[in-house]
């Protein structure tokens, strides 16, 4: 009896003795922001990596199509020894840092460059992690992982090591000299990224020789506007930083703005200066919410400018969707605008963003709105938006972004014949489609538009008759299963004034591919009818828009989010990418 009195008083301490050792060794979250330059333009974060990848297979997206592409059947689960991992310290170098790390990226800069006819621009950026293990360890996972990256993305790089502070360095150097990876492992942290100067301005914020992005309050409110506290993963852009995308991106998209070359210098000239009055920091969340990915963001909007906008861009309560009926089925995406008063909302705005420029440029920038409008079929502004009800649908039937229609609800009929016969010009022709009648211009363009009950369509002659034929053989947009189930996620009630709906085959295809195509995803070759068949069954990726208090909120669902985005980033090139394809066929 005493001998089993001791034992069980020996097994009970070290049970007791194993317990403390498990607590005291657990991760303890930490601040990534702590990190992180202060003057970073961009910043992310991701507190639990085993969590991301479980939510991720738990998208319906990802149970309809791993499947067909040959995914293990237990890939992203979290199981026993993944919580042993993260708990104990237990494992593989791998295993230990992945179910531990928290991981940041921070973007520093942009560098552009002239890449003949385009404008090539390359980020500065550097990828933080939070290994919660030994120096040792981490050191080895990460130049395995770095380093199987680096081959699949350059082939056969050069390495280089190096001893800087203390801290060592690992380079590995495309065959061009020109792209590369730098990772620097000091204890628990790995930073690595393009770009040298962006990893040793990373290393000089933990040996607190630079201020961090820690109590910004700017970020501190973009995490609060967005749910940034319990989400997957958390973004957030500088005022800065936000001026800088916009700047790149008129200079970048200027010619798509408008093909008056005069505009198009207006567009790179002007809207960098609005942004810099106007727009505020930006974040961005993701949330796991029912089988598919939540991304939430808000836009900060200076200057009172929201309040101007929020009484403006009201949406008409309680209105059904309707163009659906009007559109071919394969319609890749539709965007549909609600307002009230569409005319009032048009000028509303742009007194609104003129109002922050000085005479001059804002008739500049007066102009080139309306110009931007042109595209869609949309002259004189003004006397358009008096004529037409609340709803406005503006339609790309397919992803290169070439086919576009815009349709209205009429509300004004005689001025918008007026407006049409005026667009299309004399000598028009006319043909019927089922119950409508085509319209068609003698102009170069073929401009196009069709009276449909009590919506206008315009477009050009080819864009127009597909709506028409696709109406006249009942195989429209309302008739599409992938279609009719998405819009049962979004109700007519909703507060949204934009809702946009997108065809999500290639971005949810681009996901499963970068997954499937890491060392050990598969378990069988991709099965690619069936891959194509799934793909199909996919829900519309949905955005909602609406203005707020203090500037813009927008939430989307898709099958994976911008986590889809980012995953592409790491797809190996398209030489791999067609072996692998050689693989599969044989």
């Amino acid at each position: 009896m005493r001998f089993f009195r001791k034992a069980l008083i020996v097994i009970i301490t070290l049970i007791l003795i194993a317990a403390i050792w498990v607590w005291w060794n657990r991760p303890r979250k930490v601040d990534m922001s702590a990190y992180v330059p202060a003057d970073s333009l961009i910043y992310l974060e991701a507190n639990d990596l085993p969590d991301i990848a479980s939510s991720l297979v738990s998208t319906d997206a990802w149970k309809a199509l791993a499947p067909s592409a040959g995914i293990r059947s237990d890939m992203g689960r979290i199981g026993w020894l993944s919580r042993l991992a993260s708990w104990t310290g237990i494992g593989s170098s791998e295993a230990v840092v992945l179910s531990r790390a928290q991981v940041a990226i921070a973007v520093l800069g942009f560098d552009a460059a002239d890449a003949g006819e385009t404008l090539k621009i390359k980020p500065r950026y550097a990828v933080i992690a939070e290994t919660h293990t030994g120096e040792s360890r981490t050191r080895t996972a990460v130049e395995q992982r770095v380093g199987d990256f680096a081959k699949r993305a350059y082939g056969e790089p050069h390495v280089e090591q190096k001893e800087a502070d203390g801290v060592k360095f690992t380079t590995w150097l495309a065959p061009d000299g020109e792209r590369r990876i730098i990772a620097a492992v000091t204890g628990s942290l790995a930073v690595i990224g393009n770009d040298e100067s962006a990893v040793q301005a990373c290393l000089a914020v933990h040996r607190g020789e630079r201020p961090s992005l820690k109590d910004n309050p700017q970020l501190e409110e973009m995490r609060r506007r967005v749910g940034g506290n319990d989400a997957l993963a958390f973004g957030y852009i500088s005022p800065e930083g936000a001026e800088r995308l916009l700047e790149i991106a008129a200079t970048a998209y200027a010619s798509q703005i408008s093909t008056d070359p005069r505009a198009q210098s207006a567009a790179a000239s002007l809207l960098p200066s609005i942004a810099k009055k106007i727009l505020g920091g930006a974040g961005w969340s993701a949330h796991l919410s029912n089988g598919s990915i939540e991304d939430r963001y808000f836009l900060g909007l200076k200057n009172g400018v929201a309040d101007k906008l929020k009484s403006a861009l009201v949406s008409e309560p309680n209105a059904a969707l309707t163009t659906n009926e009007l559109l071919p089925a394969e319609t890749y995406s539709i965007s549909r605008y609600n307002y009230n008063d569409p005319a009032q909302a048009w000028r509303t705005f742009n007194s609104t963003v003129t109002s922050q420029l000085d005479t001059l440029s804002a008739i500049l920038i007066g102009r080139l709105l309306d110009t931007a409008l042109k595209p869609y079929g949309i002259e004189e502004p003004d006397n358009f938006l008096r004529a037409i009800g609340p709803e406005i649908v503006t339609a790309r039937l397919d992803d290169s972004g070439a086919r576009t229609v815009t349709i209205v609800e009429v509300r004004d009929e005689k001025t918008l014949r007026d407006f049409v016969s005026k667009r299309l010009g004399a000598k028009t022709r006319s043909e019927t489609i089922g119950d409508a009648l085509l319209l068609v211009s003698n102009n170069e363009k073929h401009d196009a538009a069709s009276f449909v009950g009590n919506h206008l369509i315009l477009g050009t002659e080819e864009t127009v008759r597909r709506c028409l034929e696709a109406m006249a053989a009942n195989q429209t947009l309302a008739t599409a299963d992938d279609f009719r189930k998405t819009i049962q996620f979004v109700s007519a009630s909703s507060p949204a004034s934009v809702v946009t709906y997108t065809e999500d085959h290639a971005p949810a295809l681009t996901f499963i591919e970068a997954i499937s195509n890491q060392k050990g995803a598969r378990e069988r070759p991709m099965n690619q009818k069936g891959l194509e068949k799934s793909l199909g069954q996919l829900r519309y990726a949905v955005s909602e828009t609406q203005v707020v208090e203090g500037g813009f909120e927008r939430r989307t669902r898709s099958s994976f989010g911008q986590f889809g985005s980012l995953a592409s980033q790491f797809v190996p090139p398209e030489s791999d990418k067609k072996q692998e394809k050689g693989r599969v066929e044989q």
